[in-house]
């Protein structure tokens, strides 16, 4: 009999040679619809699944061809630790159930768990403006996600995650949508991925909960569900009260004033709250110094902070800048997109939020797939940290120019408009949850490319020559590598995505010893 690692290559492989040909099909098609002897594309199948980072208007054309969907079976394949997320598009309004059998465990808990989630649309009027890269455009685009047992949103969205101790092999199931039982095969991989680490740091105004009566700690709570540090920069007199909310993190955003007679007590205050925990802090007390000037007083400050006792192992400077010779070795820490590059960096990096070609948006219109090239890019980049500039953005309070900030705040179903300065203007900008706290798929997108990124640790650690060339193929330039006019270096459909994830599965598996 052959050994399980076998056979899950050959089923691997298999799976892998059938993503890449629904990729060719879909290439095809689109070559086809920008032909002008093609005619205009048609509204394509009634029923498709489509991934959580598929950005798609309500009015356009769904895909011909799916990785997950043949038009007859639905076959999924996943880790153990792993969820998977999926969009159902679909017509006429019907309920969608997805039903996977699971044994359940010796705690109550099943080995796989199904959550579907009503999925509502926000109307473009405005597309984001270039800041954010190139828009999809106005119209109707899915986002806010609610918990619903039969969701009859077009798309609705369904989640499938599997227990660490789930077994491998083949579950089967069904998919009942638009009046259509359809077989669901979900192949459980014999590899196993960890608990997600915090490598999101997503700033929030701890105001923002108060004026919108939501509950901040089950907002933070929701977040690290999704990978996600969601935290201010914390002030030294809020640090007991947030102490455990960052607990095991080793590194710790707080606040230092910018005026360096009061910045030098603030440092000692955070290294000696801090000493003996592990964990480091970090501040911003400047933010994109763009002039020579700004630049002159980041590198002042800095000197405090190191005649403080700060440097990289007890209290990290961060600039939201590129390396300058006005700062020499005084800034423990760069954080922008331009900041960092594949070969020859020489100091700390970290990078925010993201535009292409540097890296995916996270705005409602953005180009797919957003921020799931997040976690693609930092594994290849090897990026500690994303900062995300803000995350819970319903009030524009840095453009209210005075007024009441009620006349600011967010309505996502008037208009998603979250950020406008009047020359650039953002949908859903810094907006990672809606008003309430309520998650979105593209905080679910960001979730999956660090599922990405966790499934391209374990298969370099069977085979980095090959994880390396995978990444490299699918995400060849970014950040400080990518032209600043170039065009998105990485590809806008599922297909290659989900091809490479199936891809790092197989090579994962080296991991698991033949059966005897």
């Amino acid at each position: 009999m052959a050994g399980l690692a076998t056979r899950w290559d050959v089923l691997l492989r298999l799976t892998c040679v059938r993503a890449m040909n629904g990729y060719l099909a879909t290439w095809l098609a689109s070559t086809c619809a920008m032909s002008p002897g093609c005619g205009r594309p048609v509204p394509g199948p009634a029923v498709q699944l489509v991934g959580e980072s598929t950005r798609l208007r309500t009015s356009d054309p769904t895909p011909a061809t799916s990785p997950w969907f043949d038009g007859h079976k639905v076959a999924l394949v996943a880790a153990r630790g792993e969820i998977l997320g999926l969009q159902v598009l679909h017509r006429g309004g019907e309920p969608v159930a997805l039903r996977i059998p699971s044994a359940g465990r010796t705690d109550g808990s099943a080995a796989i768990a199904v959550r579907s989630y009503a999925v509502e649309a926000f109307e473009i009027r405005r597309p984001s403006t270039s800041m954010w890269g190139r828009s999809h455009g106005p119209g109707r685009y899915a986002d806010g996600l609610t918990l619903d047992p039969a969701p009859a949103t077009d798309p609705a969205y369904v989640e499938v995650e599997i227990a660490r101790d789930a077994a491998p092999g083949v579950v089967r199931g069904e998919l009942t949508v638009a009046g259509r039982v359809l077989p669901v095969e979900l192949t459980i991989a014999p590899v196993t991925l960890p608990p997600l680490p915090v490598r999101v740091w997503a700033y929030e105004d701890a105001r923002e909960s108060r004026w919108a009566g939501s509950d901040e700690r089950a907002c933070i709570a929701m977040f690290r569900g999704y990978g996600v540090l969601l935290s201010p920069d914390i002030h030294l007199e809020n640090w007991p009260e947030r102490r455990e909310l960052l607990a095991g993190l080793p590194d710790v955003p707080v606040w230092i004033s910018d005026d360096p007679a009061q910045a030098g007590a603030q440092v000692k205050g955070w290294i000696a709250a801090l000493a003996g925990t592990g964990q480091i802090p970090f501040a911003i007390p400047i933010d994109e110094p763009r002039t020579p000037e700004a630049r002159k007083k980041v590198r002042a400050l800095a000197d405090v902070v190191r005649a403080a006792g700060g440097g990289p192992t007890s209290f990290r400077y961060a600039v939201t800048d590129v390396p300058h010779d006005e700062y020499g070795d005084a800034v423990d820490l760069y954080i922008s997109p331009r900041a960092a590059h594949l070969a020859g960096d020489r100091v700390a990096r970290w990078t925010y939020n993201g535009a292409p070609p540097q890296a995916g948006s996270m705005v409602l219109d953005a180009e797919p797939p957003g921020t799931r090239t997040w976690g693609w890019i930092s594994w290849r980049w090897q990026i500690p940290i994303w900062y995300v500039w803000e995350a819970l953005y319903w009030h524009d309070r840095y453009n209210r120019k005075d007024r009441p900030m009620a006349e600011r705040a967010l309505d996502p179903r008037r208009d998603p408009v979250s950020f406008d300065d009047g020359e650039d203007h953002g949908n859903f900008d810094g907006v990672l949850a809606l008003p309430g706290c309520q998650p979105t798929l593209r905080l679910a997108a960001l979730r999956r490319g660090y599922q990405d990124r966790a499934l391209l640790e374990l298969a370099a650690a069977c085979n980095k020559p090959a994880a390396d060339q995978l990444a490299a193929q699918l995400v060849p330039r970014a950040l400080g590598d990518a032209a600043p006019d170039a065009a998105s270096a990485w590809p806008s459909d599922d297909a290659p995505w989900e091809a490479a994830r199936r891809r790092l599965l197989e090579l994962a598996s080296c991991q698991v010893p033949p059966a005897q």
